[in-house]
C-alpha cells in the first residue's frame, strides 16, 4: 500500500472517497464538486450522519463516496483521525477497491501534520486481519487497496513515512501475536525478529540456551525447563548516535510463546488465548524496527526474552529456587507467575548493555484487568518524573495509560520465606506486586517504566480501529519515548 499527499484539486480518478462528517453538518473544503453534493445530502438527510465513526456509503458514478462521522468538530484529535480512517477502510473490505483518496480531517485538538500520521496509521491498521488460517480468500477479507491519497491542504512526507513506519510496527506486532502457539516459536520469534530488521540498521544477536546459562540467567531459564522448545534471548541494536556509548533506551519484552502456567497449570477456558503471551516481546522487536526507519538519533537496545511456559517432568516446582542474572535469589511460588521470571533478567542485561532508561512490556498480571479494565494500559515505574514522562508521551501517541502505586511496602510483600524475592505474594494488590518484583532488578540509577498490557492487548470484539484478536498496544508509545529523546 503506497501513500501519498495530494491537494484536492489533484484527486483525480480513484475508486473511493473517505470523507470526514462533523456532527454539526461541517464538511470539509474543497471537495470535488460530485463528492461535495452527496456530502452535503447526506449531512442533511441522513439523521446522526456525523456520529463518531458512523458509515454512510454512497455513489459519485464510479466512485464510492463513504462518509465516516468524526463527532464534534472541536473535539478532534489524533485518536479520532486514527479511527476515522480505519472505520473508512474498513467499510471497504468487501469491495474491490485498490486506489482510494482519504480526506483528512484536522482541526479541534491536532494539526494537519498530525492528522495525517494518524490517518496514515489508521488506513495501515485496517487492512490487517486475524483470519489468516482460512484457506478462502474471501473469508480473509484482507482490502486489496493499492494505493492511497491523503488529501491535505500541504505536502506531508514526513508525516506519512512516521505513519506508514508506526502503523507497520503495529501490525506487525498484531500479526506475531495472531499466530498460533506452534507458527510462533521461541525459534520462530527470533527468525521474525531477523527478518523485520534487515536493511534497517539494526543489529541482531540471539542468545540460546547455554549462552543464557554462562551470563547467569538461572530466573529466565527456569520457565523453559518443561518445554522442548529451545528458549531464544533475542537482543536488538539501534545505533542513531553511532560514536556514544550505550544506550538511551532499553526496551524488554515478555515472550512467553505459550503459557500453559506450567505445574500451576491454567484453566482450559480461553487457554487458546495464551499464544498472545509474547505480545511484550513483539512490541520491543516491532518498536525498534519503526525507531530504525525513521532514523531517529538515538541509541536503544530491545530485549525479548522467549521462552514456553509447559508442564512437564523437568519443569519447574513451586518452591524451587533459582539465581538470577542480577545475583538475587528467586523463590518460585506459583508457575504460572512466570513473566516476571523472564523480565528480571531481561532487565538486568539490558542495564549491562549500559541502558540508561529501561521500559519493559508485558502481558503480566490478570489482576490489572480487574484494577482497570479493558481500556488502560497499567502505568509502573521510578523515578516519577519519568513516569510522568511515559504517560505524557503515550497519551500523545495515542496509548491510554494509567500511573499505579508503587512504593517502598510492596518490596517488603515479595521477600521470599527461603529466598532473596518471590515471584507471587497473594492476590490483594497483584499487579502491583508483580511490578515490585520487577523493581528488584532496576538498578540504582536507572530510569524505569512497566506498562503491563494484559487488560488490552487483546479484545473480543471489534473496535473502530482493529477486529477482534490483538489490539497492538505500547508500540506507538515505544516509538514516540525513543523519538522525545531523540528531541
Amino acid at each position: 500500500m503506497k501513500f501519498r499527499a495530494v491537494r484536492p484539486a489533484a484527486i483525480g480518478a480513484v475508486d473511493a472517497i473517505i470523507v470526514p462528517l462533523a456532527s454539526d453538518g461541517t464538511t470539509p473544503a474543497g471537495l470535488p464538486r460530485g463528492t461535495k453534493t452527496i456530502v452535503d445530502r447526506i449531512a442533511k438527510s441522513e439523521r446522526g450522519a456525523g456520529r463518531t465513526y458512523g458509515v454512510t456509503p454512497s455513489y459519485a458514478g464510479d466512485t464510492r463516496v463513504t462518509v465516516v462521522g468524526i463527532g464534534k468538530a472541536g473535539e478532534l484529535d489524533a485518536e479520532r483521525a486514527r479511527n476515522f480512517a480505519a472505520a473508512g477502510v474498513k467499510s471497504l473490505w468487501r469491495s474491490n477497491a485498490k486506489k482510494i483518496a482519504i480526506v483528512v480531517p484536522a482541526g479541534g485538538a491536532v494539526d494537519e501534520d498530525r492528522a495525517t500520521q494518524s490517518a496514515v496509521e489508521g488506513a495501515i491498521y485496517a487492512s490487517w486481519r486475524p483470519e489468516v488460517h482460512r484457506t478462502r480468500e474471501e473469508e480473509r477479507r484482507t482490502a486489496p487497496l493499492d494505493s492511497v491519497l491523503l488529501v491535505t491542504a500541504k505536502p506531508q512526507t514526513k508525516a506519512i513515512a512516521r505513519g506508514e513506519a508506526v502503523g507497520e510496527a503495529v501490525n506487525l506486532q498484531r500479526r506475531m501475536a495472531n499466530e498460533p502457539a506452534n507458527k510462533m516459536t521461541p525459534t520462530v520469534v527470533a527468525s521474525e525478529a531477523r527478518a523485520a530488521a534487515a536493511g534497517t540498521g539494526v543489529q541482531v544477536e540471539v542468545l540460546d540456551r547455554e549462552q543464557c546459562r554462562k551470563l547467569g540467567m538461572g530466573s529466565y531459564l527456569s520457565v523453559a525447563q518443561g518445554s522442548h522448545q529451545e528458549p531464544r534471548f533475542v537482543v536488538m541494536r539501534y545505533r542513531g548516535r553511532k560514536n556514544a556509548k550505550g544506550f538511551d533506551l532499553g526496551l524488554v519484552g515478555k515472550g512467553i510463546t505459550f503459557d500453559s502456567g506450567g505445574i500451576s497449570i491454567k484453566p482450559a477456558d480461553n487457554m487458546h488465548h495464551m499464544k498472545a503471551d509474547m505480545t511484550g516481546a513483539a512490541s520491543v522487536i516491532a518498536a525498534i524496527v519503526a525507531i530504525a526507519k525513521l532514523g531517529l538519533p538515538v541509541n536503544v537496545i530491545s530485549v525479548a526474552p522467549c521462552t514456553e511456559n509447559l508442564p512437564g517432568g523437568g519443569a519447574t516446582k513451586p518452591g524451587d529456587v533459582f539465581t538470577s542474572m542480577s545475583g538475587k535469589t528467586v523463590e518460585v511460588i506459583n508457575t504460572d507467575a512466570e513473566g516476571r521470571l523472564v523480565l528480571i533478567d531481561g532487565i538486568t542485561y539490558a542495564q549491562r548493555e549500559g541502558a540508561k532508561r529501561v521500559v519493559d512490556v508485558a502481558t503480566l498480571t490478570g489482576a490489572i484487568s480487574v484494577a482497570i479494565g479493558p481500556f488502560f494500559i497499567g502505568l509502573f515505574g521510578q523515578p516519577r518524573s519519568f513516569v510522568d514522562t511515559v504517560e505524557r508521551v503515550a497519551t500523545a501517541a495515542g496509548d491510554r495509560v494509567w500511573p499505579m502505586p508503587l512504593t517502598a511496602e510492596y518490596k517488603d510483600e515479595i521477600k521470599g520465606e527461603v529466598a532473596d524475592i518471590r515471584n507471587s505474594a497473594g492476590r490483594e494488590g497483584g499487579a502491583i506486586k508483580a511490578a515490585a518484583f520487577l523493581w528488584a532488578a532496576v538498578e540504582d540509577g536507572t530510569d524505569w517504566a512497566h506498562l503491563d498490557i494484559a487488560g488490552v492487548d487483546w479484545s473480543d470484539r471489534d473496535r473502530p480501529y482493529a477486529p477482534r484478536g490483538p489490539q497492538g498496544p505500547s508500540v506507538r508509545t515505544l516509538v514516540a519515548l525513543a523519538e522525545s529523546l531523540a528531541d
